[in-house]
């Protein structure tokens, strides 16, 4: 019997939700024994979230900063296949998921093992997977795979949305007109095609050809326009406002309070005025770009890091 252990760690139930649809063609075959481990951070982070908490979160998850986690609840460290769930935090992984990639207990569980990485985000999620990449590798493990389920509402909309349900824990139509927040239910549903399509080559013992079939049944789609915008935001305005709110003592320092209230004013005028600025420029400037940004959709689409290619 070939072991699977998923690990994932769901603020809101969504993840929890595609890691289960997914994992549905191996739960239904006796060939296969397959072990969730939910991430438990020892202080949770609260859903819904508070205002100031959402924002005082943001240095720690740019910064790559773990917080103190419970070891994983498994009997066994030795697994065939690894599945590794996340959601996105400020173009990074959540705070607890990257703090179990630190830790001491990963290094035992990915070693050597082929790993496939299942996102669940809102839009931008091409940052995290590039550290997500580091880490696997570094852990010694074989990313075979990757799937990222996300919301389908268009950016602005999604904000709004995405908004409504963090700040509310609902996930109901926002003023009885938007769409529902989040990963819609059709696709967290259909999960478990992606999970059958591993399951297939899990069975033979190859994953040589899992993400060229992955794309193919459109597990992962990138967006252009939303790498460029990411990537730049992360390096120029991410990075230096996490270290500005770094800079004065830790969490409750009034400086940082301070701080985390200043960038609270400033998150929301970045995306609505700044962004709409960018997605002109990149309009302007893509037809000059056609081959760059044929390479950055097939490789952001791909498992490999670029000092591997």
């Amino acid at each position: 019997m070939k072991k699977i252990l998923c690990i994932y760690y769901s603020q809101s139930g969504q993840l929890t939700e595609i890691v289960k649809n997914f994992a549905k063609p191996f739960e239904k075959s006796d060939e296969y024994s397959v072990t969730y481990a939910n991430i438990e951070p020892v202080s949770d982070f609260r859903f819904p979230w508070k205002g100031y908490d959402f924002f005082d979160a943001f240095p720690e998850s740019v910064n790559k900063i773990p917080c103190e986690i419970k070891p994983l609840n498994i009997q066994d460290e030795d697994y065939d296949l690894i599945v590794f769930a996340y959601s996105v935090w400020y173009m990074s992984p959540a705070i607890p998921s990257n703090s179990f990639l630190l830790s001491e207990q990963a290094k035992k569980i990915f070693k050597d093992k082929p790993v496939i990485t299942l996102l669940g985000v809102r839009n931008m999620w091409v940052v995290a997977q590039e550290y997500v990449k580091e880490k696997i590798l570094e852990l010694g493990g074989h990313l075979v795979g990757n799937i990222v389920l996300r919301d389908r509402a268009e950016n602005i909309t999604g904000i709004i949305t995405i908004s409504y349900f963090v700040f509310t824990g609902k996930k109901d139509r926002f003023l009885g007109f938007f769409p529902k927040p989040g990963i819609s239910e059709k696709d967290i549903a259909g999960a478990n095609i992606f999970g059958e399509i591993v399951k297939n080559h899990f069975k033979n013992n190859s994953f040589d050809k899992l993400q060229e079939e992955l794309i193919k049944a459109k597990a992962v789609k990138v967006y252009p326009y939303l790498c460029t915008v990411e990537r730049m935001a992360f390096k120029r305005v991410f990075k230096k406002w996490a270290n500005f709110m770094l800079n004065k003592g830790g969490a409750g320092d009034t400086a940082r309070r301070t701080r985390v209230k200043m960038f609270a004013y400033y998150f929301p005028f970045a995306i609505l005025l700044i962004a709409p600025v960018e997605y002109i420029f990149f309009i302007i400037f893509a037809p000059f770009r056609i081959k760059t940004i044929k390479k950055e959709i097939k490789y952001y689409s791909g498992i490999k890091l670029k000092s591997n290619l």
